[in-house]
Parts: structure tokens; C-alpha cells; sequence
């Protein structure tokens, strides 16, 4: 683990749990894609977030993709496994045709799992979400934290909505309650109006970011406008993830902030 508790494996593996279970707090036309998809995305990641968090030496290509086989026997949708595969093939082919040598290949090619994965997660659920339940009476019954996050991930931003509602918390995820909005000045009040309502912020980091490997790591200005937005109204409670990190990020909007390590009745340690 980094800085918190928290393991893509565990939140894809709780999430399908609270799916099995009925709880029915996110409507789907059809629970059971849902469902099997966290669950093979738990999976296919089973061991690699442990190399990255136990700090072990690098494994060889050789080594990370007989465990990425090892993992491919226990997933039941076989159309899923080839569109990651394939990904991620293609990924690697492109980076190392435009790089004669290069470092950290493990974390690159963790890199391209997580996003194969997160392509996948986002097209069923696009597919299969239909609305939050009782939307009027539970945005007033828990606390709330406001979820500000740096890239597109319907999967794990929705599995973090699941890790909030299991221990008594409101995660707001505007495209969960409000859907697309191309009209910005309208998403800008309704996103103010969430922020207002908000106890506590937290910021989804890259995954560049917490693997400290090259690429876009600067915050978004839409996310730098939310982080304003939330301090003029709240000065405590701003937390970010931290799934790999192994010491606190360097980052002078994000100073301020802490690690979330566990949600224990809607509020972040």
C-alpha cells in the first residue's frame, strides 16, 4: 500500500461485493456486467500493486507477464482479457519502437494495465448506469466529501463512490449525480453548489504521478479551480490518494493537503 489503505484490488473486489449483495444504491440495466467486470479487474491487477507497494526489486518482463497469464486463467470474460491484452501490447510496442532504452519498464507496463483496465471499466459502465437511488434523501443523510479527480476513470472513481457508501460516507462524483453537461457555465454552479455542501475534498491523482514516471503530472485547471473553490469555504478536511506512494508528493497546490488513509463513518484519516 502508499500512503493509505487503499488497493485498486480491494476497491474492485468490495465493489463487486456490494453489487452481489443488492444493495442497490447505483441503478444498472444489467447488475451482473457490472458485477463480473470489477471482479476481473481485481483479477488481472492480483500481485502487482503488491511489487509496486512492497517496494520488492523490479521484476523482468518475463516475470510480470507470466503472472499477468497466471491472473488471465481466473478471469471469466475472455472478450475483456483480449481487449487489455491488446492494449497493452500495443502500448509497449509503441514505447519502445520511439525509445532505445528506457527505465522503470515494470511500472510502464503497470501503467498500461491500469489504463486498459480503466478503458474497459468506462464502456460498461457507460453502457449500464442509469442514476443514483433516492438521490434527494441521501445527499443530506451522510457526510459529504466533494471528489475532485485529474483524469477520466469511471471504474475506480465509481468503486471509490462504493468505498464511501460502505463506511456511512457521500462521495459526490458529479458525473454519477449530474451526468455530462456541456454547458459550462451550468456544470459550474452545480459543481460550486456540491462544493458548498462538502465537509471534505478529496483529489484523485494521476497514476503518472504516484509511480513517479514521466508524463502529464501537472494538476488540471479544472481541478485547480475546484481546490480554490473549496478553500474559500473550507479551510481543513482536503486529503488526495495515495495508492503508491512512498513518500508525500511534492506539489505546492497540494501542500496543504494530507493523505487519505481509511474512511471510518464518512470521515477521512
Amino acid at each position: 500500500m502508499g500512503l493509505s489503505s487503499l488497493t485498486r484490488y480491494n476497491l474492485f473486489i468490495e465493489s463487486g461485493d456490494l453489487i452481489e449483495s443488492g444493495e442497490g444504491i447505483v441503478r444498472f440495466r444489467d447488475y451482473l456486467s457490472v458485477k463480473n467486470m470489477y471482479y476481473d479487474s481485481a483479477r488481472l491487477l492480483r500481485g502487482f500493486e503488491d511489487i509496486i507497494n512492497n517496494g520488492e526489486r523490479m521484476p523482468q518482463m518475463e516475470e510480470y507477464q507470466a503472472m499477468f497469464d497466471r491472473n488471465v486463467k481466473e478471469v471469466q470474460n475472455l472478450v475483456f482479457v483480449h481487449r487489455v491484452t491488446n492494449q497493452i501490447q500495443q502500448q509497449m510496442s509503441k514505447k519502445m519502437e520511439k525509445e532505445q532504452s528506457f527505465s522503470n519498464l515494470f511500472k510502464t507496463y503497470f501503467k498500461y494495465l491500469l489504463k486498459a483496465i480503466a478503458d474497459y471499466q468506462e464502456e460498461v459502465i457507460e453502457t449500464n448506469f442509469i442514476e443514483i437511488s433516492d438521490d434527494e434523501s441521501i445527499r443530506t443523510a451522510r457526510k459529504k466529501t466533494f471528489l475532485s479527480y485529474a483524469y477520466y476513470d469511471k471504474g475506480l472513481t465509481q468503486a471509490l463512490f462504493y468505498y464511501f457508501w460502505r463506511r456511512s460516507g457521500l462521495l459526490y462524483v458529479n458525473w454519477m449525480w449530474d451526468g455530462v453537461n456541456n454547458h459550462s457555465s451550468v456544470t459550474k454552479e452545480k459543481l460550486e453548489e456540491a462544493l458548498k455542501d462538502s465537509n471534505q475534498f478529496l483529489f484523485l491523482r494521476t497514476t503518472n504521478s504516484e509511480l513517479r514516471i514521466r508524463g502529464n503530472n501537472s494538476i488540471r485547471q479544472w481541478c485547480a479551480w475546484e481546490i480554490g473553490n473549496f478553500y474559500t469555504k473550507h479551510k481543513e478536511e482536503k486529503y488526495y490518494t495515495s495508492f503508491y506512494d512512498k513518500i508525500e508528493p511534492r506539489n505546492d497546490i497540494l501542500d496543504t493537503f494530507r493523505p487519505m488513509k481509511e474512511v471510518v463513518l464518512g470521515e477521512i484519516r
